[in-house]
């Protein structure tokens, strides 16, 4: 199975494809329930992910964090001083996740994953998160056309996503791109006029880990 990763300059209704942080604001349209920031990493933050790759194994960093302590916080856990252009890109981004929802603080995690986390379809039970990957394989979503929403959790009958029938086209499966950062609205988003974004983890393993940003209401 091969997922789709969608040009920007195509549109499907209720995906929103912003080009610029002031386009996540698309998220509050009623009509949406996925907005994908498309974004190339640069060349620093990538040297960055490399050296945390070569020198760690697998953890998981989480905590609730005023924005302007994100960078003092990523400090003290990596331990290190050589990634100074991936924590900076880490806390711009929760700073601007605290300025869309108008939060003082956010719950914050930062895992390097060598097991898959969540390899089902799913919807999420909070408001919305947020959710990058630097490495590795990357979040996958269906499209509202090619969901059969009745198979999810106990709908599926103990069966995987391949045989349980909760998507029609295996080839539509949507999928992020490294650095993308994606806004998902799950069930406790107020009058929305679409369910929540269904969506599953990728792929990780120790020989090819994925390095994960997920941002939360705190």
């Amino acid at each position: 199975m091969t997922a789709l990763a969608i040009n920007k300059t195509e549109s499907i209704n209720h995906i929103k494809y912003a080009s610029d942080t002031i386009d996540l604001a698309d998220i509050y349209d009623q009509f949406v329930n996925l907005v994908v920031w498309q974004r190339q990493l640069n060349a620093a933050i990538t040297e960055d992910v490399s050296a945390l790759l070569n020198t760690h194994t697998s953890f998981a960093f989480r905590a609730v964090l005023k924005p302007s302590e994100v960078h003092e916080w990523l400090r003290g856990s990596l331990k290190q001083q050589a990634y100074t252009a991936l924590e900076n890109d880490i806390a711009s981004i929760a700073e601007i996740f605290a300025d869309l929802f108008d939060l003082s603080h956010v719950g914050l995690r930062l895992e390097l994953l060598n097991k898959t986390m969540c390899p089902r379809f799913h919807v999420d039970k909070l408001m919305c998160r947020l959710v990058s990957t630097y490495a590795g394989n990357t979040t996958q979503w269906l499209t509202e056309d090619n969901v059969d929403r009745t198979k999810l959790g106990a709908g599926a009958n103990g069966l995987p996503d391949e045989t349980s029938g909760i998507y029609i086209n295996e080839e539509a499966i949507q999928q992020a791109s490294p650095g993308d950062v994606l806004l998902m609205k799950g069930q406790a988003w107020p009058n929305s006029s679409l369910p929540a974004l269904v969506h599953r983890s990728p792929s990780a393993s120790a020989l090819s880990p994925r390095l994960l940003l997920g941002i939360d209401f705190a």
